[in-house]
């Protein structure tokens, strides 16, 4: 039978406590019934369909706090008089 290939599926909620690794579990040796094993299918589906939308939104939100701290570092530099400048530059390492 089919690999439960589940490590996602099968509770891998870290920031919830709960974590489960069973990548390498087969349904045979869960001795998982078909109905079982097409259920376990669906659900890893649906978990996809359901997280997928939410990393999207993850990724997007990380884009926009490194516009907003661009925007911020800006505002920082341009306060600076360039001699602060100069001196930030060495204290960061030239960069």
């Amino acid at each position: 039978m089919k690999i439960i290939g589940l490590a996602v599926l099968v509770l891998v909620m870290s920031w919830g406590g709960v974590a489960f690794a069973a990548d390498n579990i087969s349904a045979d040796e869960l001795k998982l019934t078909a109905e079982q094993n097409q259920r376990l299918i669906e659900m890893k589906n649906n978990l996809q369909a359901e997280i997928e939308p939410i990393w999207e939104e993850i990724e997007s939100g990380k884009q926009r706090i490194t516009e907003i701290e661009k925007r911020y570092f800006s505002e920082f530099w341009n306060i600076l008089t360039e001699e602060q400048k100069q001196e930030f530059a060495k204290l960061n390492g030239g960069k």
